[in-house]
């Protein structure tokens, strides 16, 4: 099993994500930072965040609903908790686009990661197509 600083290198974050435009950095205190945008058409797929070893979003806009596939992909799997207070849950009544969070944790010995990963989308409906941001922040926590 990868240790807590090759899973939080940005190098293989850049590479995995360099496909789908992805961007990756590590934090001034330890850590990596992942951010993505894209246009989706849709009833499409889309990998909107990769963190390899760690987890993978994927999103697909389906006409005013939002589809959201979390993975974990490290083997001691990848808790996802979404923080109900942070949801926007009506989109075609709100000055504000579609926006998710979640409070993710690998709860690695003896110092887990945590951290927080966003998603928001806008959506002309008319024209089919969403607009998808996704961040994600992870950090080793301190002993």
């Amino acid at each position: 099993m990868a240790g807590a600083l090759s899973l939080l290198d940005p190098g293989p974050a850049t590479a995995a994500g360099a496909a789908h435009g992805q961007l990756a950095s590590s934090l001034a205190g330890g850590g990596l930072a992942i951010s993505c945008h894209k246009l989706v058409e849709d009833s499409a797929r889309a990998l909107v965040l990769l963190a390899p070893g760690l987890l993978r979003l994927d999103a697909r806009p389906v006409e005013d609903t939002l589809q959201v596939m979390t993975r974990s992909l490290h083997p001691g799997l990848v808790r996802w908790h979404l923080i109900d207070d942070a949801i926007v849950r009506d989109y075609k009544s709100t000055n504000e686009p579609y926006r998710l969070d979640w409070a993710v944790e690998l709860p690695l010995e003896p110092r887990p990661i945590r951290g927080r990963v966003s998603l928001t989308m806008t959506a002309d409906l008319e024209r089919g197509l969403a607009h998808f941001v996704a961040h994600g922040v992870l950090t080793e926590v301190s002993a």
